[in-house]
């Protein structure tokens, strides 16, 4: 996030921050910061979260899906102990290739007075790069393995095949032939609060291994629904079992493409 430089009386503010001061910077926060969407960075879950004035959380939320952690910032209020952040949080719905942004609550984010506003001028970058993620950073190393196949392609079919690659199945006709694995234990997924809240249905597509003993293994998302289902989906998946595909009468691992659909609640 790149912030343009204040004017040179607001450099000159102490962390006193004297009401003529404070003006100028509460204008300045408001003009860089207020009606930017971001995403939080852990991914935090909650309403009312707490920082120190480095920018580490300090209470109100644990991590959570990154499809449930995006802001959009309302208003950013300079106090005398604190800035305050406040906003909707916006959760993400996927739609095939297309994403819709719904707002499925409210978020303060309070920051004990960071010390880059007094040393450097009116500026929250420092503080705010630890709390949000830089738009267009890469987000792979920040997930869990089984996002990155969604996060490696542009469409199903090159999902498909970065799981593929990943998992180091060789082409069709050098696997041996066997048997498709069969489901024996399948519980469903549960809803997490805020799809339930929009009424959200749909399927997610996921990849995997089915291991000689019948465990899923390598899970991947190549299709996501959003708003959380993901992660149900592949917890739930993780516990499913199968009898596994035969060759010659031996087990053998096989892939598996499994479409798991979410109905909501009457």
């Amino acid at each position: 996030m790149r912030i343009r430089r204040a004017i040179p009386v607001a450099v000159l503010c102490l962390w006193s921050l004297p009401i003529w001061c404070q003006g100028t910077l509460q204008d300045h926060l408001d003009s860089v910061y207020r009606g930017k969407t971001l995403l939080l960075r852990n991914f935090y879950s909650g309403s009312d979260l707490r920082y120190d004035q480095s920018g580490n959380l300090i209470s109100g939320g644990v991590p959570s899906s990154w499809t449930l952690a995006s802001m959009e910032i309302t208003s950013v209020t300079l106090g005398p102990q604190e800035v305050e952040i406040a906003g909707n949080r916006i959760g993400t719905r996927y739609l095939v290739e297309k994403r819709e942004f719904l707002r499925i609550g409210k978020i303060k984010l309070h920051i004990a007075h960071p010390a880059a506003i007094a040393n450097n001028g009116p500026t929250l970058e420092p503080v705010l790069a630890k709390i949000f993620i830089e738009p267009g950073e890469d987000l792979r190393p920040m997930l869990p393995d089984y996002w990155s196949y969604y996060l490696s392609g542009t469409d199903l079919p090159s999902r498909r095949s970065a799981w593929k690659s990943a998992v180091a199945l060789g082409p069709p006709g050098t696997r041996p032939s066997g048997t498709a694995p069969k489901p024996l234990k399948t519980p469903d997924p549960k809803y997490t609060k805020e799809a339930a809240s929009k009424r959200i249905e749909g399927t997610t597509i996921l990849e995997a291994i089915i291991d000689a003993s019948g465990s899923p293994t390598h899970i991947g998302i190549v299709q996501p629904l959003g708003m959380g289902l993901d992660e149900q989906a592949v917890a739930t998946m993780a516990q499913w079992r199968f009898r596994p595909s035969t060759s010659n009468g031996q087990p053998i691992p096989a892939p598996l493409e499994v479409q798991l659909a979410f109905k909501c609640c009457p």
